[in-house]
């Protein structure tokens, strides 16, 4: 009888000890997990959260206000980017897309068409310092025409340290034609200032011959970003099969060549002292390109002591460097020191043929953001595009 209490008072004990380590463990914290989870936001996603894409200002669209979701599939093989444009100044709603397709890591195949406004002088400034420069001072630094296009361009990366090699072979089909006011006007979009100006906001804009053109395009972008020192070359190439009104244009086939390049080059030399390049070039060897492919040079961001892109024509060269030396004090929060530069400008651009080059000298003070510049033309007596002097105010994003 001993024997069973004995067995009972043991079966009791262990399982009054299980109870408590039952209810101590349902009592404590439990343990935070702290793996990493990745939430897929699925295919569809909306920038800014209802699809808006960062809008443009300028004195022919006035605003420019595109929107559309970006479709991904197949983890980022395929990306597709629909837009509509509202255009406030031409009344307009551009339909436009992008698709993307990345055959393998470094070979991607790209197909864009549409209707929208085009422009060759993108090169000169961004669409966000542009915008700004259109609705503080009027100042558009860009001409325009309207288009439907399709491209397609196939490319391949070439990647080593530091640097990445990227050449292309496309095709190209459009229908063109004029936009804005080829003569003086009144009709402009606001700006704060020289809204009535006919250099600024009421400046014309080149008309262009209407009509189809189709081109097979070939080109080459090389990036090199390594121990401070940056370099982009980018060259394109355009052989046009059919052009518009080629008797028009004087030429014999209906049909031209047209290579165009841009490169820019910065590196340290001393202490915080820098040198930067940047050059642009079209030429258009035979037969002459159409009005639509012309670039143009002149105003602030060019040749300062021009008026604001008065050279124009489907050869153009322009170079420009800059030597800017940081000062010791004071140094700005968020900022850094004001800068002093030193820099030197040449160019021309014409039709067939180059003109007398221009030269602008200047210096430049500033922030990293802000920068005023006077510029002079010591041989502003040779031609009657330039002037003696000129002051501007720049800004660099």
């Amino acid at each position: 009888m001993k024997v069973i209490q004995r067995i009972l008072a043991t079966i009791l004990v262990v399982g009054c000890s299980v109870t408590a380590i039952d209810a101590s463990a349902q009592t404590s914290t439990p343990p935070v997990d702290t793996s990493y989870v990745t939430y897929d936001d699925g295919p569809i996603s909306l920038p800014l959260g209802v699809g808006l894409r960062i809008p443009s200002y300028d004195r022919v669209n006035g605003l420019s206000l595109p929107f559309g979701p970006m479709i991904t599939l197949a983890k980022g093989r395929f990306e597709l980017d629909p837009t509509v444009t509202y255009r406030s100044n031409l009344g307009k709603f551009d339909p436009y897309a992008k698709a993307t397709v990345r055959i393998s890591p470094r070979d991607a195949l790209r197909i864009a068409g549409g209707r929208s406004t085009f422009s060759n002088d993108t090169w000169i400034r961004g669409d966000i310092v542009n915008s700004l420069a259109a609705i503080a001072v009027g100042s558009d630094a860009k001409n325009y025409f309207r288009a439907d296009r399709v491209t397609a361009d196939l490319s391949h990366e070439f990647v080593s340290p530091g640097q990445t090699i990227t050449p292309r072979i496309g095709v190209l089909h459009e229908n063109a034609w004029s936009t804005g006011e080829a003569v003086p006007h009144t009709n402009a979009p606001w700006s704060l200032f020289s809204r009535t100006d006919r250099l600024k906001m009421r400046r014309i804009n080149p008309a262009i011959i209407r009509g189809h053109t189709t081109s097979a395009t070939a080109g080459v972008n090389y990036n090199y970003d390594l121990d401070q020192t940056s370099a982009l070359v980018d060259l394109n190439l355009e052989h046009a099969f059919t052009a518009p009104d080629a008797e028009e244009q004087g030429q014999s086939e209906g049909y031209y060549n047209q290579i165009t390049g841009d490169a820019k080059v910065a590196f340290p030399t001393f202490g915080a002292q820098t040198f930067s390049f940047r050059g642009h070039t079209v030429y258009t060897p035979g037969d002459p390109a159409t009005p639509q492919r012309f670039g143009y040079l002149g105003g602030a961001g060019t040749l300062a002591t021009v008026d604001l892109l008065a050279l124009g024509g489907d050869r153009l060269v322009y170079a420009e460097g800059e030597y800017d030396v940081p000062l010791p004090a004071p140094v700005l929060p968020f900022i850094g020191p004001p800068i002093i530069g030193v820099r030197y400008a040449a160019g021309s651009a014409g039709v067939g043929t180059l003109p007398s080059f221009i030269q602008n000298i200047g210096v430049t003070f500033g922030i990293k953001f802000v920068r005023a510049e006077y510029d002079i033309d010591p041989n502003y007596k040779k031609t009657s595009y330039s002037r003696r002097h000129a002051f501007s105010i720049g800004l660099s994003l």
